[in-house]
C-alpha cells in the first residue's frame, strides 16, 4: 500500500477530543488535562508524545506501539504492518475512541501465528488525566501469542516501580500500568525490575510463576519501558475467527501538587471496588460454631446481638467458613447439614435476615479443600502445580473448559439461592501448566488464563448482586488492580500467630506484634511498598475463642483492649470477629464495641493509614497514621520496656498534602484523655515518646499545643551490681500496675525482696522465627535470640523502700513499669469515645539493672 498523500488527513474532522495537524500528520488525543500524540512514519501511527493540557510538562518518547512475542520466539512490532483504511473516531457523552487498524503487508513474510489485522483503540474521558489503549489481533485461524506488549517505547528520565501487577512511575510525573493485576512491567532497561525483585514480593505465602525469562528483552535498551502480559491462545469469536484481545494500557499524569503516588491511586478510585467497611463473624476458630445443622449459628447471632446492641454496633455478616460443602460435589451443600441442599441454606440465610444481620459463606474458587479425585472422575480436569504450590494442596483448573463453565453458572446460582452478601475466597493459587486446560502448557500462560477465568467469576457474582462484598486470601499478591474485582486481600501471614521474637509479657501484645511484623516487612519501606492501601487489608481480625487461642490466663481486660485497638487502628475495612460469646464479659464487650464504633467515627482517616516506625519484633516503635484533610488518627506502639521515640513522617510519604509549616496539635485519646504537650509543624518529622509496653492513640488538628497533666516525678533507686542488688522506692501513688519486669537473655534471675522470695505474677519465654511454614519466607530475623521474661507485683510495696537481690544470671535487664496517679480532668465517656482505662494515671518505665 502506497503512502496516502496529505491531502487525505486535512480531511478528517473529529471532535473536541481529537485533532489533526495536517503539515506535520500528527494525530493528537486530548482533553482538557493530558494529550496522547502520534504521527504516521509513511506505514503506521506511533506516539511520539505525552503532555499536559498546557504542555508545561512533556514527555517524549520513541515507540514501537506494540511488540508480539510467538512461541517459536519470533517476533513483529507494529511496523510490520501497514495502515488499514483511515483511523475512525467515536464518540459518546464526555469520552472519544480513535481507532487505527493494520494489516499485512504484501510480499513479506511473518511468523506462522502473526495476525492477519491489528487494530489499537485509544480512549480518553473529559475531566481525567489519563488515556487509556487497547490493542486487538486479528486471526482467521487458531494461534498462540507468547508474549504481548501494549506499550513499548523508550523514554528520556528516571523511571522507578513497575513488576507484576504495578505501574511504572516517570520523572515524578507520570505513570503507566496495565489494568490487569497480572500486567508486567518493565523500565529503565527494558528489564527492570527482574521478576520477584520487589521489597514485597520476599514476604509471606505469596504467589510464585515462573515466566522461564520470556519477560526479558534480549535488546534491551537505555530507557525502555514495556507493557505487557502472556495471553496464550486466541479466543474463536465466529466460526473460523479468532481473536486476542490485549488488556488495557494506561498513562496519567500528576496534577500541580499532586505527587505521582497520590495520581495513581486517584486514577485507581476511578476504576476500583469503593471502599467499604465490612463487620462480621466467621465460625472458623469456634468448634461448637462449625456444626452448622439447627439454629447453631442463629443462637451465635442473637448472643452478639444482644452483647452489641446496647453501644448501637451494626453486624454485616455471619459467615461460615470451610466445612460446609459436600466435598465430592462442585460447591453442593453437605447433606450433614442441609439435607435439602440450598432450600437449607437458604432458610439459613433469610433466619438470620429477619433478625438483622446478612450471610456469608467461604468458597475456594478452584476447589481446594474439595475431593479432586471425585472431579478428576467426573471429567474435570485438575491443574498442573508448580514445583512452589505442589507443596500445597491440589486444586482444579479453572481455566479448563469443563470446570470453568461450571463455576461461570454455579456461582451466580449459589448467590441467588442463597441471599449472600459476602465471600471469602480463599486459595487463589493460580498456579497450572496443563496440558489441555485452555493455555499453552507453560506457568505463564496457565496463570494468565486461571486469574482470567477467575475474574469471570466474580463479575459474574457482582452481575447478580451488585453490592456483594468480596475477599481474596490466600497467594494473592498485593497488585493494586486487583482492587477492580476485590474489596479485600489477605496479608500473606499465619492465621493466628504470636511472634515470640522479642520480650513482651503479654500474649496478647505478641499477637499483636505478628500481624504488625508482617506489614512492616511489606509496608516499612516507603520507597518500595505495595501501592494497595493497608486498609484493604483483611488481616484474620480478632480472635477471642473458647479454646484461649491467642492469649494467656494471665491476660487482663488492657491487654485485650490494645489487642482491639491495634486491630481497628490499622484501618483494616474488613473487621472480622472470630470470637466466641461464651467466653466475653461485659467488660471485654465494651472494649470491643466502643472501638468499633470510634474507628466508624474516624473511617476517613483510617482508611488511609500509612505505616511508620521500625521493625516491632525486634523492639522497635511503630504504628500506623492516617490523614483525612488536617485531621489524623494516629496509633502507636513501643513493643520495648523502655520509654522510645516514635519517628512519624509529616509530608506526602504519610499522605498529608497539606501546606508546610503550618502548626498542629495532639491530643491523647487512648489508654487516657489529655493534650500532648508538643507543637508539631508541618514538613518536620514528628517525634513522639512512647512509655515502655504502651499502646496509645493519639487525634491531630490544626493549632499550637496546650499544656496537659505534669510529668511523673523520677522513681528513686540505686543499683549495686557488685552484691547484684537494687534497692528501690516504690511510687506511692502507684496504682494498677506496678511490676518488676525481669528479662533474661536466656535466663532469668530468681528475684528475693527484703531477703523473702518474691512470686512470680506472669512469666513469658521466646519461641525464635516461629512462622507457619507456608508464611516463613522473608521473616526470619536475623537479630532474634532466645529469652525468658517473668513479672512480680510491687503494688503492696507502694511508698515504701525495697532491696531487691537478684541471683546469678549470664545476662539479664530488670524494669520498674509503674501506673501512677495524676491529677486528671473527667474522662469523657460515650460508644464512639476510647475507653481510657487508665484516665487517672500515667504509665513510667524504668531500667533498674
Amino acid at each position: 500500500m502506497s503512502k496516502p498523500p496529505v491531502r487525505y488527513w486535512t480531511l478528517l474532522i473529529f471532535s473536541i477530543f481529537l485533532f489533526i495537524k495536517s503539515d506535520a500528520q500528527e494525530l493528537v488525543l486530548k482533553n482538557d488535562r493530558i494529550s496522547r500524540t502520534l504521527k504516521f512514519n509513511g506505514r503506521v501511527w506511533l506516539t511520539t508524545q505525552f503532555a499536559d493540557a498546557g504542555k508545561k510538562n512533556v514527555l517524549s518518547v520513541k515507540s514501537e506501539e506494540l511488540h508480539m512475542l510467538f512461541m517459536d520466539n519470533q517476533s513483529v512490532t507494529l511496523n510490520d504492518y501497514i495502515l488499514q483504511g483511515k483511523p475512525g473516531q467515536m464518540q459518546k457523552g464526555d469520552s472519544s475512541w480513535l481507532i487505527v487498524s493494520y494489516q499485512k503487508e504484501n510480499g513479506r513474510q511473518y511468523p506462522a501465528d502473526a495476525p492477519g489485522q491489528i487494530h489499537i483503540k485509544y480512549s480518553i474521558r473529559q475531566g481525567e488525566p489519563f488515556v487509556r489503549k487497547v490493542v486487538s489481533l486479528d486471526f482467521d485461524k487458531n494461534a498462540t501469542i507468547d508474549r504481548l506488549e501494549t506499550e513499548r517505547f523508550v523514554i528520556e528520565g528516571n523511571a522507578s516501580g513497575g513488576g507484576r501487577g504495578e505501574p511504572v512511575f516517570v520523572n515524578e510525573k507520570w505513570f503507566f500500568g496495565l489494568e490487569y493485576p497480572a500486567g508486567y512491567s518493565r523500565h529503565t532497561d527494558g528489564n527492570t525490575p527482574k521478576d520477584y525483585s520487589r521489597y514485597y514480593e520476599k514476604v509471606g505465602n505469596y504467589s510464585y510463576i515462573d515466566l522461564e525469562g520470556k519477560d526479558i528483552e534480549p535488546k534491551g535498551e537505555k530507557g525502555m519501558l514495556r507493557l505487557m502480559h502472556f495471553p496464550g491462545y486466541a479466543v474463536e469469536t465466529t466460526p473460523g475467527k479468532y481473536q486476542v484481545l490485549s488488556k488495557t494500557a494506561t498513562c496519567g499524569i500528576s496534577l500541580p501538587g499532586q505527587s505521582v503516588q497520590q495520581a495513581f491511586m486517584n486514577y485507581l478510585s476511578t476504576i476500583w471496588k469503593a471502599p467499604r467497611s465490612f463487620l462480621h463473624y466467621n465460625n472458623w476458630f469456634e468448634p461448637m460454631a462449625k456444626d452448622l445443622s439447627g439454629d447453631g449459628l442463629l443462637n451465635i447471632w442473637r448472643s452478639f446481638k444482644t452483647a452489641i446492641a446496647p453501644y448501637g454496633v451494626k453486624m454485616d455478616a455471619m459467615v461460615v467458613d470451610d466445612g460446609w460443602q459436600d466435598r465430592k460435589s462442585i460447591w453442593e451443600p453437605l447433606p450433614k447439614y442441609f439435607p435439602n441442599g440450598f432450600d437449607d441454606v437458604r432458610k439459613m440465610s433469610d433466619k438470620l435476615k429477619a433478625e438483622g444481620v446478612g450471610f456469608g459463606m467461604w468458597l475456594s474458587l478452584n476447589g481446594y479443600t474439595n475431593n479432586i479425585d471425585w472431579g478428576i472422575q467426573q471429567g474435570y480436569k485438575e491443574a498442573k502445580r508448580n514445583s512452589y504450590f505442589s507443596q500445597y494442596g491440589r486444586y482444579y483448573s479453572l481455566s479448563a473448559a469443563r470446570y470453568k463453565n461450571k463455576m461461570l453458572q454455579q456461582l451466580p446460582d449459589i448467590t441467588k439461592k442463597t441471599g449472600v452478601i459476602y465471600y471469602k475466597h480463599d486459595f487463589n493459587d493460580l498456579s497450572d501448566a496443563g496440558e489441555g486446560n485452555g493455555h499453552p502448557p507453560t506457568e505463564r500462560h496457565g496463570h494468565e488464563a486461571n486469574l482470567d477465568a477467575a475474574i469471570q467469576m466474580l463479575l459474574a457474582t457482582r452481575k447478580i448482586n451488585p453490592e456483594i462484598h468480596q475477599n481474596l486470601t490466600n497467594w494473592i499478591w498485593f497488585s493494586p488492580y486487583w482492587l477492580m474485582y476485590a474489596d479485600y486481600l489477605w496479608m500473606l501471614a499465619g492465621d493466628d500467630g504470636t511472634n515470640k521474637n522479642w520480650p513482651e509479657i503479654s500474649t496478647r501484645a505478641m499477637a499483636s506484634t505478628d500481624r504488625d511484623t508482617y506489614i512492616y516487612r511489606m509496608f516499612g519501606n516507603p520507597a518500595d511498598r505495595p501501592l494497595v492501601p493497608i486498609s484493604r487489608l483483611m488481616t484474620h481480625g480478632i480472635i477471642k475463642t473458647s479454646d484461649g487461642r491467642m492469649e494467656s490466663p494471665q491476660d487482663n481486660l488492657q491487654d485485650w483492649l490494645e489487642y482491639v485497638i491495634m486491630h481497628y487502628g490499622r484501618g483494616t475495612l474488613l473487621k472480622e470477629w472470630y470470637i466466641s460469646p461464651s467466653v466475653m464479659s461485659d467488660d471485654y464487650w465494651k472494649a470491643l464495641c466502643t472501638t468499633n464504633n470510634w474507628a466508624a467515627k474516624h473511617r476517613g482517616a483510617l482508611n488511609n493509614t500509612v505505616y511508620c516506625g521500625g521493625r516491632p519484633d525486634e523492639g522497635n516503635t511503630y504504628g500506623y497514621i492516617g490523614w483525612d484533610g488536617n485531621k489524623a488518627v494516629l496509633v502507636a506502639r513501643n513493643p520495648q520496656a523502655v520509654a522510645q521515640k516514635l519517628i512519624v513522617p509529616f509530608n506526602e510519604s504519610v499522605q498529608f498534602y497539606g501546606n508546610k509549616n503550618e502548626q498542629y496539635r495532639a491530643r491523647v485519646v487512648f489508654p487516657y484523655q489529655d493534650v500532648y504537650p508538643k507543637t508539631f509543624v508541618a514538613g518536620k518529622a514528628m517525634e513522639i515518646v512512647l512509655p515502655g509496653y504502651a499502646t496509645m492513640v493519639f487525634e491531630f488538628e490544626k493549632g499550637k499545643a496546650l499544656s496537659g497533666v505534669r510529668p511523673l516525678q523520677p522513681v528513686q533507686f540505686s543499683t549495686n551490681k557488685k552484691d547484684m542488688s537494687t534497692t528501690l522506692q516504690v511510687p506511692a501513688n502507684a496504682q494498677s500496675r506496678c511490676d518488676l519486669l525481669l528479662i533474661g537473655r536466656p535466663v532469668t534471675p530468681s528475684v528475693k525482696i527484703n531477703g523473702l522470695s518474691a512470686p512470680i505474677m506472669r512469666s513469658s519465654k521466646s519461641k525464635i522465627n516461629d512462622y507457619a511454614s507456608y508464611a516463613v519466607s522473608g521473616m526470619p530475623s536475623a537479630k532474634a535470640k532466645d529469652w525468658s521474661m517473668i513479672s512480680i507485683d510491687l503494688r503492696s510495696y507502694a511508698g515504701k523502700t525495697i532491696k531487691i537481690e537478684y541471683s546469678e544470671a549470664v545476662n539479664f535487664e530488670c524494669f520498674l513499669l509503674t501506673e501512677q496517679k495524676v491529677t486528671a480532668p473527667a474522662a469523657k465517656t460515650g460508644n464512639d469515645i476510647l475507653w481510657p482505662i487508665t484516665n487517672q494515671t500515667r504509665r513510667q518505665t524504668v531500667q533498674l539493672f
